[in-house]
């Protein structure tokens, strides 16, 4: 039965077949990416395990290779995403050798044995190829480039996007009523050998729904990407969706879709990313009303004035024994505190490349780093660590190089659609790991950022209007 997870991968292949790479990347890889659990895998000896989203990116990667490279511009941040999958790798296979500077020996003959384990580190790179570097390829090429239709696939992209979370959101009603999740009641019967280590979380009387995404705070965090990308669809994509779910209600698809997210991002109950839709938000209005300048210098200030507050309230609120903590939300607060405290002397004797994933020792007992900022320093070190943070503000600084140009309206709300994303996810980060869906999502945004064109390089789109009629009219 676990045979099961190469259909995408089949499918994949067809589409290839019948189409251009653009076609498959939304009719199978996002679907597979976004409807199906990616904790669940399948092995054959001596390969890599292959998820649902792994057997669908393969054959794209392939083909993107074949038939697209031509159109690739190196630039820097093609090398910090390569070599932070790399550090990844690297830090699992060799972080004793790397730690105490027998790596040195790794050609040596009669000196002692390089501790180390090449198969891990192996498994490692693998995975940063499928679930990084290949997303970040294509989202880099493949968006904001001209087809055969003779315009950027953004609005594609996204609405493909939000229908499939408005999708999870549905059925994961019933996850929020039961606290039980409809997927792993699903796919245990697919793979009755791995049993899922995620579990629905109570609160206030419901399930944290999940969707196909791990943990509610994974789920928490693509819902709020949705969220952005469907709200500017909305204001330039007025055509979309207009049609009537049901003649006689006033409920149309563009409306259900919006409410579907927005209800799915609430059911969640993770207060990550809520404030990270909060800042968001708060970051769009500013840039709709004032200059780019005032409007940075004043989000600054207002981040400044929420992370002194923030700062106090939370120390305040976790300034007790976590035995003593009166609910559970106070408890997961305390227990973030204390990683902190826990993890930092062992990432002091490992600084450079850290412990790696599979062989970090678990301090006090505390498994779960739900900190993605601190457990990048324990597993990948300061290296790994500096390469993440180098790729999101070198991404931040393109959208704000780009805002800053002479964009068009639709370009330009693109722009910080993107930018208050970052900021969302940035925020959400230090309350969870990045896993699952959500890193190879925000890989692929990162090089739709780094695959959009500067000022003056839209050119050929045609008439908006022309285009808007000829989206409706491929996907009714």
């Amino acid at each position: 039965m676990e045979l099961i997870i190469l259909i995408p991968a089949v499918a994949c292949w067809v589409a290839l077949a019948r189409g251009p790479i653009r076609k498959a990347l939304l009719d199978v890889y996002l679907p597979a990416l976004l409807l199906l659990p990616q904790y669940y895998n399948l092995r054959f000896a001596h390969l890599p395990p292959l998820t649902f989203a792994d057997a669908a990116i393969l054959p794209l990667g392939a083909a993107l290779w074949v038939k697209e490279m031509r159109r690739w511009r190196l630039e820097w941040m093609d090398l910090w995403v390569l070599l932070f999958a790399v550090s990844a790798g690297l830090s699992e296979g060799f972080s004793t050798a790397l730690a105490d500077g027998t790596w040195k020996n790794l050609l040596a003959v009669n000196d002692p044995a390089v501790v180390g384990n090449l198969a891990e580190g192996g498994l490692q790179l693998f995975q940063g190829i499928c679930t990084m570097v290949l997303p970040y390829m294509l989202g880099k090429i493949l968006i904001e480039q001209q087809g055969a239709e003779g315009h950027p696939a953004r609005k594609r992209v996204v609405r493909r996007i939000i229908v499939l979370l408005a999708i999870v959101a549905g059925i994961s009603v019933m996850d929020f009523l039961t606290g039980k999740s409809v997927w792993q009641r699903v796919f245990r019967h697919i793979f009755p050998d791995q049993p899922s280590t995620w579990w629905v979380q109570m609160r206030w009387g419901f399930g944290r729904i999940q969707g196909p995404y791990g943990h509610a705070i994974l789920a928490g965090m693509i819902f709020l990407m949705g969220l952005i990308y469907c709200l500017w669809l909305r204001r330039f994509s007025p055509r979309w969706g207009t049609r009537k779910v049901l003649n006689g209600l006033p409920l149309t698809v563009r409306g259900l879709v919006l409410w579907a997210i927005v209800a799915g991002l609430l059911m969640t109950q993770s207060r990550g990313p809520w404030i990270g839709v909060g800042l968001a938000l708060v970051l769009a209005l500013l840039v709709r009303k004032l200059s780019l300048t005032k409007a940075t210098l004043a989000f600054v200030l207002f981040l400044g004035v929420f992370s002194v507050a923030a700062y106090y309230y939370g120390k305040r609120y976790t300034d007790v024994d976590i035995n003593h903590a009166k609910s559970e939300a106070q408890r997961n607060a305390i227990y973030r505190r204390e990683l902190i405290k826990t993890y930092t002397p062992i990432i002091k004797e490992r600084k450079a490349f850290g412990w790696g994933y599979t062989t970090m020792p678990v301090q006090n007992g505390q498994q779960s780093i739900d900190n993605q900022y601190l457990l990048l320093a324990v597993a990948q070190g300061f290296t790994g660590l500096a390469l993440f943070l180098m790729i999101l503000l070198g991404s931040g600084v393109r959208l704000f190089r780009l805002a800053a140009g002479n964009l068009g309206a639709e370009e330009r709300s693109l722009v910080f659609a993107h930018l208050t994303i970052l900021m969302g996810l940035m925020t959400a980060l230090s309350t969870v790991y990045l896993g699952e869906q959500a890193l190879i999502l925000l890989f692929f945004i990162i090089g739709w950022i780094h695959g959009m064109k500067p000022a003056g390089g839209y050119t050929g789109i045609g008439n908006p209007v022309v285009q808007e009629f000829r989206f409706q009219k491929v996907l009714t």
